[in-house]
């Protein structure tokens, strides 16, 4: 398999390259998009939800805003950060990147006099590492803070900020693979760098956090981890922003260091890990880090014992809390007292090694904490916690989907999948892991049986090779089909002639490949044979003619067979495929109109192609890449598609209403930029649903209005309604019939009502990120129209 094709096949996000996509869509802003967005107004829902269950939900960097009640913030997996404004009941997207930019945000903090957030954005490859200021007033990032080094793979380890002087920076990094680590410190933003410490001149011992004294820019602090040359840990602090610097604890391996906002001249330090080379401790030093000595606290044996986060509350003095591996240690009289909460680490719904915590500035009994399980919330002051849910998550593995009956949804969490009645709405578990164990491989493979419900096949990776299951009850019980040293299960097909009998494809990394038949009638001995393929290539789609019984299509990398002997002989038939080169293009998925039995059309890495002829011959209807294509089920002539996110490419849904003539769609921004490989659809007569197995909001639904109007896009332009410029980066003018319209509202694309103005033909959209923007304007007698408007960076 050819590198190109490699990376259009391989839908892995981890990690991604840099290459962007290369894909120049003609997008044609219909009338039909125009009514799909004025429906969200007018129905009050958002088009992207997340709907998966809240029992898996893995949100860190809580943190409170100051000045607005029940406001927080926090970041998920990968790519977001969120926003509740109801005390952590329920979050939305505030913020996202590209996926294929960013592997995290980390380290979340308010700034700037809390007008903005401060963040990390982790680059793939750790190449690029940055910190992020984010404008809370404008959503749009205002400042990006590089690493001041030319060239290798580095990244930020630790930063902080001075709050009264946001051009005071003192930033930890880590280059070439930790061959270097070097401290920075500046004071004009950025423009000018100080190299203060690095590793190979202090006995390669690393630095764990740094930190700036918050009423003096000059004094800093560094925390030393182990050494590889017997040296190990030390404080390093400097009075004279890093010129020189003096050590304190000598030997002892640190990690957390905060200064008391109420009085700086009290710090506390808390040792890092040392796997038993320091003893677990907290220091303190009340005369502004020139003594420490221990704070008499008794802790717990458990595996790191290190120290991980120490906060004291903004807004009320002497109340300091400790984060630790399995304990949570509070004083309520500024460290003369302490009291320890042990946690039991084997729940995986409790507290486990602590990250990050947040007092609730308006009430001093409310703190929400992030650790490495889920996010805890505490209303006594950190005495008990509860198990603070959420819905974001890594969906992983596949998305599978039986609509008849009840209709059948199933999704990837923790290594296993649920199943969720869509009617009932109930959901059970299955193989789902808990949230502390590892596993090697990836997350099994499921496919549904379109013929039978609750019929639904498995396919998982082991030590002893690969195992396809078969279950008939959604996943309560499974019988194995078969063992095999295969990778991946590429298709499935059922007989309709005959539902006992699936066939299934395999392939290896060595570019192998099977094809099986398998006899399910009794599921306590199931019999299985290979059938003979006429070439090597990727199987990675099985039909079965529903008129014919034995007549058989398949697809073998960029080519289609056809048999009509259940598999004993195959005859090529790619009339009209000769677009696809075999050295670099694939076919990647295949699906069957049931609403016209002759119809077949299958997704490549080029485009689109449909036959109307039982794949006898082909036609292109779309010229991109497209990884999964459906036929509604429910109205004739609707096609939804799905382009994952791979090395070359970010998620976008593409559809059609008109049979593959005409396409819209709805690119990756307007999907809160999110990272999917997997995804399947669920028609209605005017709408499709679409659900999204996501990177890290769990799983995500996407609404589409599939109504066909008789109106056409003219009809609109008869009412003079202009935008202009557009796209634009400041300010746009709108005019109905030459005149100033009665009322201008936008919109998000979610649906959100952003701004409403009246008798005003000029919108200042200069405070606003950059995107695709929805106006509704209406004119001075009453009538409405919609327009799409396009802000771009200033």
């Amino acid at each position: 398999m050819s590198e190109i094709l490699q990376k259009t096949f391989n839908s892995s996000l981890s990690p991604l390259n840099h290459l962007k996509k290369q894909t120049t869509m003609k997008h044609k802003f219909t009338w039909l998009f125009l009514v799909m967005a004025l429906s969200i107004f007018q129905k009050g829902f958002a088009q992207l939800e997340a709907v998966g269950s809240s029992d898996y939900g893995r949100i860190f960097n809580i943190t409170y805003d100051p000045s607005v009640e029940n406001k927080l913030y926090a970041t998920t997996l990968y790519n977001h950060i969120l926003v509740s404004n109801d005390n952590g009941q329920n979050w939305e997207v505030l913020f996202s990147m590209s996926v294929q930019d960013v592997t995290t945000f980390k380290d979340l903090r308010l700034a700037r006099n809390n007008s903005a957030l401060s963040f990390i954005k982790y680059n793939q490859g750790s190449a690029n590492n940055t910190i992020m200021i984010l404008d809370l007033r404008s959503n749009t990032i205002i400042d990006e803070i590089e690493i001041p080094y030319s060239s290798g793979d580095k990244y930020i380890k630790s930063y902080s900020i001075y709050e009264a002087d946001p051009n005071v920076i003192l930033m930890n990094t880590k280059i070439d693979f930790g061959t270097l680590e070097n401290t920075y410190y500046t004071t004009d933003g950025g423009q000018n760098w100080d190299l203060v410490y690095t590793k190979s001149e202090h006995d390669d011992v690393a630095i764990n956090s740094v930190a700036i004294n918050p009423n003096n820019p000059n004094h800093l602090i560094l925390t030393r981890g182990l050494g590889p040359n017997g040296i190990d840990g030390g404080l390093f602090q400097s009075y004279d922003g890093g010129r020189t610097w003096e050590e304190k604890l000598q030997g002892v391996v640190l990690a957390p260091v905060v200064f008391n906002p109420h009085n700086t001249n009290v710090i506390y330090i808390g040792t890092g890990i040392s796997f038993g080379s320091t003893v677990e401790n907290l220091y303190r030093s009340v005369d502004g880090g020139e003594n420490w000595h221990t704070v008499p606290i008794t802790f717990t044996d458990e595996q790191l014992n290190d120290i991980t986060f120490i906060a004291f509350n903004p807004q009320i003095e002497n109340s300091i809390m400790v984060l630790e591996e399995n304990e949570i240690i509070i004083s309520t009289d500024n460290g003369i007292t302490w009291e320890n909460y042990v946690h039991d680490t084997s729940d995986v719904h409790g507290y486990y090694y602590g990250t990050n915590l947040s007092f609730n500035p308006f009430n001093e009994n409310e703190i929400f904490i992030t650790s490495n399980y889920h996010p805890q919330f505490s209303n006594d002051g950190g005495a008990t916690l509860t198990w603070a849910k959420n819905n974001f998550y890594l969906s992983t593995g596949s998305i599978g989907l039986f609509p008849e009956g009840d209709g059948h949804l199933y999704y990837g969490v923790q290594y296993g999948y649920i199943n969720r009645n869509l009617i009932t709405e109930e959901e059970a578990n299955f193989d789902i892991l808990p949230i502390d164990w590892y596993t090697q491989g990836d997350a099994p493979t499921l496919f549904t049986d379109k013929f039978v419900e609750g019929r639904i096949f498995t396919f998982s990776s082991g030590w002893f090779g690969s195992d396809l299951e078969i279950s008939i009850d959604h996943g309560q019980n499974k019988h194995q089909i078969l063992n095999t040293f295969m990778n991946s299960l590429d298709a499935t097909g059922t007989d309709p002639f005959d539902t006992s009998v699936i066939w299934f494809s395999f392939s290896d990394t060595n570019g192998n490949v099977q094809l099986k038949r398998a006899d399910v009638s009794d599921l306590n001995s199931i019999v299985t044979s290979d059938i003979s393929l006429p070439e090597n290539g990727l199987v990675k789609g099985i039909h079965f003619d529903p008129s014919n019984q034995g007549h058989i299509l398949i697809t073998i990398g960029t080519t289609v067979y056809k048999s009509e002997d259940f598999g004993v002989s195959w005859n090529l038939s790619n009339t009209g495929l000769e677009l696809l080169d075999n050295r670099s293009d694939l076919i990647l998925s295949l699906n069957a109109n049931p609403f016209n039995s002759q119809q077949l059309t299958i997704a490549t890495n080029i485009g689109v192609f449909t036959s109307l002829d039982n794949g006898a011959t082909w036609n292109r209807i779309y010229d991109e890449l497209v990884h999964q294509i459906f036929h509604s089920t429910a109205t004739a002539g609707h096609l939804v598609g799905m382009i994952h996110s791979s090395r070359i490419s970010e998620f976008k849904i593409i559809y059609s209403t008109d049979e593959g003539q005409t396409w819209e769609f709805i690119d990756n921004n307007e999907l809160l930029s999110i990272g999917s490989t997997a995804s399947a659809v669920q028609f209605n007569e005017e709408s499709a649903e679409v659900y999204i197995g996501s990177v890290d909001l769990g799983l995500v639904k996407y609404f589409i209005d599939l109504q066909t109007l008789s109106f056409e896009e003219n009809i609109l332009a008869k009412q003079d309604a202009l935008i202009y410029p557009n796209p634009t980066t400041d300010l746009i003018n709108v005019s109905v019939a030459g005149e100033k319209p009665r009322s201008v509202a936008m919109f998000a694309t979610t649906g959100k009502k952003l701004i409403e103005v009246f008798n005003t033909s000029e919108i200042n959209l200069s405070h606003f990120s950059p995107g695709i923007y929805i106006l509704h304007i209406t004119a001075e007698s009453g009538k409405t129209t919609i327009k799409k408007v396009i802000k771009t960076n200033n």
